[in-house]
């Protein structure tokens, strides 16, 4: 198996993994499991496998001043977006909400050009036009769609942005499993702080609820976890983000599949202007990046 096809499983499988952790969501709340514990167990369950990982591979590179803006990142600003996210998928379908949340490249642009003064190009100012196009047609459905949920859906979308930009600039050439591995510690002790001080930490108790947590924690963040380094690492950071593109219509495939979930025709057609927007936001930046290695040579 050549290096290209190798990734572009990798990222598939990332995608595919990323995918069902609406569907987890959903689940655990027919489960009577209340967010803040699913959270808790998914991190910190997570946080233990890849800090192992990470041990066991001799790929520890975070310093020790990047522990404490690691953590500080998961609590606030992973643990945040996790929240709302959930929070969204108790008032949409899981796939509605997916494709709300992959708005976020928009966002991450126009903070770009807020905090650094990039004026975006023509190119860039028609994906922002699709994906607020986008947008719109998605969440139009004659009033059946809960608008707290729309706002939730979106808002997720944009605090992902801010975290995005911010964790960029805070931690640098660091290996993202470990930093992973402390990013979901902290956000762990978010959620266990809010659980036991809130509604109460709840504990599961038949094989079906542990199996839950344990398959949120792994097949919806571990695996996921790795599948994008390692496609970043065979790939490159663009091709992966456009592949990437493949988690929210997974996502609407297994809601459709095992929640019975639909989407009418004009949610499909803004759902589709949503994910075209984010590969020509990532086409341009490969062109920008390109050109710039050209004029260095």
């Amino acid at each position: 198996m050549g290096p290209h096809l190798k990734g572009t499983l990798m990222v598939a499988v990332s995608a595919f993994g990323f995918a069902t952790l609406g569907i987890f969501a959903k689940y655990s709340y027919q489960m009577h499991f209340n967010f803040q514990s699913t959270l808790a167990w998914r991190f910190g369950l997570a946080a233990l496998v890849l800090l192992l990982l990470s041990l066991l591979n001799r790929n520890w590179t975070l310093k020790p001043s990047q522990y404490l803006p690691a953590l500080l990142l998961g609590m606030v600003g992973y643990a945040v977006q996790a929240s709302v996210y959930f929070m969204a998928l108790q008032h949409l379908s899981a796939g509605l909400t997916a494709l709300l949340l992959y708005a976020y490249p928009a966002f991450v642009t126009l903070l770009e050009w807020w905090l650094e003064g990039k004026t975006p190009s023509k190119t860039t100012l028609f994906a922002l036009l699709l994906t607020f196009a986008g947008i719109v047609l998605t969440t139009q459905m004659e009033g059946k769609i809960s608008g707290l949920g729309i706002f939730l859906a979106v808002a997720s979308g944009v605090w992902y942005a801010i975290y995005l930009t911010f964790s960029s600039r805070i931690i640098r050439d660091a290996h993202p499993v470990p930093t992973s591995a402390l990013l979901s510690l902290g956000a762990a002790l978010s959620f266990l702080t809010w659980a036991l001080l809130g509604p109460g930490l709840n504990v599961p108790h038949t094989s079906s609820e542990g199996l839950l947590l344990l398959g949120v924690a792994t097949i919806a963040t571990v695996i996921p976890v790795i599948g994008i380094f390692y496609g970043i690492r065979l790939l490159g950071t663009s091709q992966t983000a456009i592949l990437s593109t493949l988690e929210p219509i997974f996502t609407l495939l297994l809601g459709a599949v095992l929640l019975h979930e639909t989407l009418a025709p004009q949610q499909f057609l803004g759902g589709a202007l949503v994910l075209g927007s984010v590969v020509m936001l990532q086409l341009r930046q490969s062109y920008l990046r390109t050109r710039a290695a050209r004029a260095e040579v």
